[in-house]
């Protein structure tokens, strides 16, 4: 995936790559619907595939859009044989980690907007001219933050729940009884790690951390609410990652092929090979 730029509409992040693609999920999410329920129309998906043909001389899914005409749309299998479909276009790619999310060729983006709000419709025909004709505005760490984080910190509610630390402690060996007397050490690196580091660009983690410093505020009380979002999604990617593996090492080596990120060697000592280390930490 091409380099990610940030831009932010109506106070919502939304992302693009430098060659036009949109996060479908992050648009989508801003109106309260799916890009499913965008890509599993008829009308999209024929769009799709003689796009497809235009640009990539592509007939394939044109002959399977012709045996998928006459089923009915809203049976589940056929459903998912669409979505397959949409994705062999070449015009459609489904990220996990960082560039997480369902993005959209540039050629849909317009078209995918419209069907959300015509207001948005134009702002991304706009974004898209800028980006293709290499005119999009500079993005500096500073304007970056400002899309993601607050000025002042929310009140705090709970937003790392049980399954997450009974997922880790399953998984780790380490024992877990509730924030009673505190988690281990071990939770908070993988919190770090593996949800934090993960969905957020680094200076906005680095300018979290010094925020919260010494304040008992808490990381995710500076973010806006659609970086909570991201943060709650991958709280639930890891907690499924966690229940699925075998133990530590299972889960370092799933992070890595999951989330596309390279291992940071010697960071984390494996929890048999030291004491248990608890931090009395409200997450």
């Amino acid at each position: 995936m091409s380099n990610i730029i940030p831009f932010e509409y109506d106070g919502h992040p939304i992302r693009f790559n430098d060659e036009g693609w949109i996060n479908a999920t992050d648009v989508a999410g801003k109106f309260g619907k799916e890009p499913n329920d965008w890509l599993q129309q008829y009308e999209t998906l024929e769009y799709l595939c003689v796009l497809s043909r235009r640009l990539f001389s592509n007939s394939c899914p044109e002959q399977e859009l012709a045996k998928i005409k006459g089923l009915a749309i809203r049976n589940a299998s056929t459903r998912a044989k669409i979505l397959r479909l949409a994705k062999s276009t070449g015009l459609v790619k489904t990220r996990a980690g960082i560039y997480g999310g369902s993005w959209l060729h540039p050629k849909l983006a317009v078209r995918f907007a419209r069907w959300l709000s015509v207001d948005f419709e134009i702002w991304c025909d706009e974004q898209i001219d800028a980006l293709i004709r290499g005119t999009q505005p500079t993005f500096t760490d500073q304007r970056i933050n400002a899309i993601f984080l607050l000025d002042k910190p929310v009140t705090w509610e709970k937003q790392f729940q049980q399954p997450f630390y009974q997922a880790l402690s399953r998984m780790s060996g380490l024992p877990y009884h509730g924030h009673v007397g505190g988690t281990p050490s071990l939770f908070g690196m993988i919190t770090s790690k593996w949800v934090y580091q993960v969905v957020l660009p680094d200076s906005v983690y680095a300018k979290a951390k010094e925020a919260v410093k010494g304040s008992g505020d808490k990381i995710h009380q500076y973010l806006k609410l659609e970086a909570r979002k991201l943060v709650q999604e991958q709280l639930k990617a890891v907690t499924i990652l966690a229940n699925g593996c075998v133990d530590y090492k299972d889960f370092e080596a799933r992070c890595v092929q999951s989330f596309g990120k390279s291992g940071e060697q010697g960071l984390l000592i494996l929890p048999v090979e030291r004491e248990f280390s608890y931090s009395a930490l409200r997450h």
